[in-house]
């Protein structure tokens, strides 16, 4: 299948949300000075033909933005508490998968500010439409490369709460990281081999789907893990 074709298929998807009304949440305001400062903060994370389009989004619904450090738990977060909305994402991920994490929470905001019910699933369905829309602009050849893109695009058909569970577009990303990552990909470790994991030993047992069925050593008991998870190896 071709590029273009993939792209039709899966733009099918990328309809707008259906119109709700207002959110009665307040709009954040925003002086010139920290304006500047989100757009250079922009210009140095995210992919040249996408800072102007994050900047945008940024203008149309205004937070307070955050770099933060490194995160094993997350690659982004996005809150609203106390009237603020509040949005971080790391600071050692790669302009790819940085632009990636940047639509990702800004579409938790929209979901939030649309939303016709009281309660929302965090990655719903709201959040995934929302994700799709805001998407869809910067789905190109100009902002990403062809190894992401494809699978990026797959990936955004039905958009998942993690980009890294989908290893495709986690292994592509991973060929951009701006520091080198120590240790092996579990999906690369074979069946019965043992290795160490957030401090815990483990044993590789099988895969499923997306994630690989581990044993931990001490309690025996069973766990999954992403595929895309990387672990250090344990001599036998």
């Amino acid at each position: 299948m071709s590029l273009s074709q993939l792209f039709k298929i899966v733009k099918k998807n990328f309809q707008e949300p259906t119109p709700v009304a207002p959110s009665t949440a307040p709009v954040q305001t925003y002086t010139p000075e920290v304006a500047k400062k989100m757009q250079e903060l922009l210009g140095k994370h995210v992919p040249a033909h996408a800072v102007e389009y994050c900047f945008e989004l940024w203008k149309e619904q205004p937070f307070s933005f955050k770099i933060s450090r490194s995160r094993s738990s997350c690659f982004g977060n996005y809150t609203f508490r106390d009237g603020q909305h509040k949005i971080t994402v790391n600071n050692d991920l790669s302009t790819y998968a940085f632009v990636i994490t940047y639509v990702h929470e800004i579409a938790h905001q929209r979901a939030w500010l649309n939303k016709s019910r009281r309660k929302i699933e965090p990655h719903g369905k709201e959040w995934k439409k929302n994700f799709q829309v805001l998407m869809s602009p910067i789905l190109n050849l100009n902002v990403f490369p062809e190894t992401v893109l494809v699978p990026l695009t797959q990936y955004m058909a039905n958009p998942a709460a993690s980009s890294v569970s989908y290893a495709p577009l986690a292994k592509a990303l991973q060929g951009f990281e701006i520091f080198e990552q120590n240790g092996v990909l579990l999906a690369d470790v074979a069946d019965n081999q043992w290795f160490t994991f957030r401090n815990t030993v483990f044993q590789r047992l099988e895969k499923r789907r997306t994630r690989i069925l581990c044993m931990e050593r001490t309690s025996k008991r069973r766990y999954t893990i992403l595929a895309t998870a990387r672990v250090n190896l344990l001599e036998a």
